[in-house]
């Protein structure tokens, strides 16, 4: 159910680029939400560095989703996540 969240959430911002830009042509519509969606995690990499709390709880809620998804048996999921907690550990590190 969190990993439909997480998706909906992330692909909302570029579904609506894609629907604003609709009326220059789809192509350019599906690029520009593409590319929005794409920024995302960029984004969310530079706000940990500007704002290392962002950082803690990112790291925190990434370790907990790892550890549900290691307990459901889903070994790729539960990597995924905790290479996300690991990123953003560090990422809080380097700032302090």
């Amino acid at each position: 159910m969190f990993l439909a969240i997480l998706a909906a959430v992330t692909l909302a911002p570029g579904l609506a680029t894609a629907w604003s830009l609709r009326h220059r042509g789809w192509p350019i519509a599906v690029l520009a939400g593409v590319g929005v969606t794409a920024a995302l995690p960029f984004l969310l990499i530079v706000g940990i560095l500007a704002f290392p709390p962002l950082g803690v709880v990112v790291a925190v809620g990434s370790a907990i989703a790892a550890l549900q998804s290691y307990d459901r048996g889903s070994i790729v999921a539960g990597a995924s996540w905790a290479a996300v907690a690991v990123l953003a550990t560090v990422g809080v590190g380097w700032h302090l």
